[in-house]
């Protein structure tokens, strides 16, 4: 063989060495579609929100809106049933006829709930509902005959969606809550949150 050729034939030889190496760490497996719904986590949960709560009705004349924020801990019966605790606080200001100006007020609810729950892959839809308790922190509402003590009969309906994480443990999505307050000359009240669920 030519001395030329063999120096061709060396040089081609050398080339081809990554190739057939990179031939070889090619994996033929394609990965498993994710994420399977089946495979999210259910049981015990707990959730934290933050959002905003208006006042409807009569009460949206003396109480501005205000930052709500609270917490959810439930159980998935089924994948489509769930029981919940709700706590909540919100703070706003008081609206009043002088006087009496810059006053705030605070106000917490106490809620048991069921939530019913579609999943669509990795989007879930929900309807919710419950009744429980508001708990006024300030008296300042009842010199316009809003409130008749600190406590009042809470109903509360709502909707939400819900966007799973890769990690099967953890959501989070956004809830519309509609709140009729019984003890507010029947008011009601309106809130907007978004939150992050970690489920056991």
């Amino acid at each position: 063989m030519p001395r030329s050729l063999r120096w061709t034939w060396l040089l081609a030889c050398l080339l081809a060495l990554p190739l057939r190496a990179a031939h070889g760490q090619v994996i033929a497996e394609t990965p498993p579609p994710f994420p399977n719904p089946k495979k999210f986590a259910r049981g015990f949960f707990a959730s934290g929100e933050l959002g905003a709560l208006v006042f409807l009705g009569r009460a949206a004349r003396y109480a501005t809106a205000g930052p709500t924020f609270g917490v959810r801990i439930g159980y998935d019966v089924t994948r489509w049933l769930a029981v919940q605790a709700h706590v909540a606080g919100t703070s706003a200001d008081a609206n009043l006829p002088p006087p009496t100006v810059g006053q705030s007020f605070q106000l917490l609810l106490y809620a048991g709930e069921l939530r019913a729950q579609l999943q669509l892959r990795r989007f879930a839809l929900s309807l919710e509902g419950g009744v429980g308790a508001a708990h006024l922190l300030s008296n300042v509402l009842e010199q316009v005959n809003l409130t008749n003590g600190a406590i009042s009969l809470t109903v509360i309906g709502g909707a939400g969606v819900d966007y799973h994480t890769l990690n099967r443990h953890f959501s989070f999505g956004l809830d519309l809550d509609y709140l009729w307050l019984q003890g507010w000359r029947n008011s009601h009240g309106l809130s907007a949150t978004a939150y992050l669920r970690y489920t056991h």
